[in-house]
C-alpha cells in the first residue's frame, strides 16, 4: 500500500487514540485518501485477530459527491492491493463488510434515517465544511469510539471553534507538498495559481481563507422539478487542451425568478464532433437552444452542421457597457439559484466563485478567473434569453414566446 506524509501523520494521531482527529489541508493533499487507508488497515487488523465486529461510516453531503470520492477512493486502495472481494461488497446498501463481520458503510446526511439511526463504532465526516453542526452532533452522539473529519478551510466553522479546541481533539495539517505521488504536471497546475492570494491560502497552503467575496447564493436540490412550463436552454463554453469544455442545462421559471441548473458537461480535450456526441447523450435535441461562446464563431457554425440548435451568447450588457460580465453576474443575482446535487463540478465551481481583491485587499468588481468554465456556461445560458433578445424566450429555429 503506498502511502503518502499525510497517512503518517495521521497514523501518529491515529494510535494516540484521541476522540477527534482533524485532517485540515489543501488540494490533492491525499487526506480523503489517506483516511480512508486507516480505516482498510484498521478493520483488516480486526479481522485478523478475529476480533468482534464493529460498524464504521463515512459520511459527506450527498451521495453524488460519496460515489466520485470516497466511494472510489476505497474501491482503488482494495482493489490495488488485491484485498477487494466482490461478494463482500453491497451496492444497493453501499457496504462492505469484511471477514469477521465489521462493515464500513457509505451514506449521505440528507438520509435522515441514517443521520437518527443506530450507533456506530467510528465515523469519517469528509469535507465536513458542508455540513451542518447540528447534523454533526447527532452522528457524534451515535459514534462510540474515533471522530475523524476532514476538509478543506474555505472559511472557518464549528468544526474550528467547537472541536479542535478540545483537549482530545488532534489536529493535522497537510498540502499538495505530503503528496509526493503528485506529477509534476499536476504540482504545476495548482502552483500556478498563487497569483490569486485566497485561493492559495486555501488550496495551495492548506490555511483557513475567508471566501467571503462568493459570488452567488445558491441551494443544493436532490433533482430537478416538475420542468413542464418553464424554459429549458442550454449554456455552452468551449475549451481544448488547457481548459475545460462545459455545458450546463438551464430550467428558468420566470413567475418565481427561479433558475435550476443541471451540470451535462465538463471536460478537458473535447473536439466539436466529440462535443456534439456529448450533446447528444445528454438528450439535448434539435429543438433546444444553446447558448455558446461568441468569440468560437468557427465552433458553433459546425456544431450547427450537426443539426444542433445553437447560437452565440450575447456578451453586452446595457446596464454597464465598460463592465458587461458584472452587470450580467449581478442580473443573474437577483434569480433564486438552484443546482442538483449531481452536479459536482459545478456545485465546487459555485463555492468558489469569488470576487477579485486587489493587493490591499480590497474587493475588486470582477470574478477571479479561476475555474469559472461551468459559471461561465451558466451565464451564457441565462443571461442571454432572459435579458436581450427584445424581450423574447427563444425556444427553439425561429420560434419565440413573449413575455407577459
Amino acid at each position: 500500500m503506498n502511502t503518502t506524509r499525510v497517512f503518517d501523520k495521521m497514523s501518529a494521531a491515529w494510535v494516540s487514540d484521541p476522540r477527534y482527529i482533524s485532517s485540515c489541508g489543501g488540494t490533492r493533499s491525499s487526506k480523503t485518501y489517506s483516511a480512508l487507508q486507516l480505516f482498510i488497515i484498521a478493520l483488516i487488523g480486526e479481522e485478523s485477530r478475529g476480533a468482534a465486529p464493529t460498524v464504521n461510516s463515512v459520511v459527506r453531503e450527498s451521495m453524488p459527491h460519496l460515489k466520485r470520492g470516497a466511494i472510489r477512493d476505497f474501491q482503488r486502495i482494495m482493489k490495488g492491493d488485491a484485498i477487494w472481494q466482490e461478494a463482500r461488497w453491497s451496492e444497493t446498501a453501499k457496504t462492505y463488510t469484511f471477514g469477521n463481520g465489521s462493515i464500513l458503510e457509505f451514506f449521505s446526511v440528507d438520509d435522515a434515517g441514517k443521520v437518527f439511526g443506530s450507533a456506530r463504532d467510528r465515523i469519517f465526516v469528509n469535507e465536513a465544511q458542508h455540513i451542518k453542526w447540528e447534523t454533526f452532533r447527532q452522528l457524534a452522539v451515535r459514534t462510540r469510539g474515533l471522530i475523524m473529519c476532514d476538509y478543506n478551510p474555505t472559511h472557518s466553522f464549528w468544526l474550528n471553534e467547537r472541536i479542535e479546541t478540545k483537549d482530545n481533539c488532534i489536529t493535522v495539517h497537510s498540502t499538495y507538498n505530503d503528496n509526493q505521488y503528485l506529477t509534476p504536471e499536476q504540482v504545476r497546475e495548482i502552483e500556478d495559481n498563487r497569483h490569486d492570494t485566497n485561493w492559495w491560502t486555501v488550496f495551495g497552503e492548506g490555511k483557513v481563507g475567508t471566501l467571503e467575496g462568493v459570488v452567488y447564493d445558491f441551494d443544493i436540490v436532490r433533482d430537478l422539478p416538475d420542468t413542464s412550463g418553464m424554459l429549458e436552454t442550454y449554456g455552452l463554453d468551449f475549451g481544448f487542451t488547457n481548459s475545460i469544455t462545459a455545458v450546463v442545462r438551464c430550467f428558468i421559471h420566470k413567475g418565481r425568478k427561479d433558475i435550476y441548473l443541471d451540470e451535462v458537461l465538463d471536460r478537458k480535450g473535447l473536439l466539436n464532433s466529440d462535443i456534439a456526441d456529448a450533446l447528444r447523450s445528454a438528450g439535448v435535441s434539435r429543438s433546444s437552444r444553446i447558448y455558446a461562446d461568441a468569440a468560437e464563431p468557427k465552433s458553433i457554425r459546425e456544431l450547427e452542421t450537426y443539426g444542433f440548435n445553437i447560437v452565440k451568447c450575447d456578451k453586452t450588457s446595457t446596464a454597464d457597457k465598460h463592465n458587461p460580465i458584472t452587470a450580467q453576474i449581478s442580473f443573474l443575482k437577483t434569480w433564486h439559484l438552484h443546482v442538483t446535487q449531481a452536479s459536482l463540478n459545478l456545485i465546487d465551481e459555485m463555492r468558489g466563485y469569488v470576487w477579485d481583491t486587489d493587493r490591499n485587499g480590497d474587493r475588486l468588481n470582477v470574478p477571479v478567473k479561476v475555474r469559472d468554465h461551468l459559471m461561465d456556461a451558466f451565464r451564457y445560458g441565462c443571461y442571454t434569453p432572459l435579458a436581450r433578445g427584445g424581450g423574447q424566450y427563444h425556444l427553439s429555429f425561429g420560434q419565440t414566446r413573449h413575455r407577459r
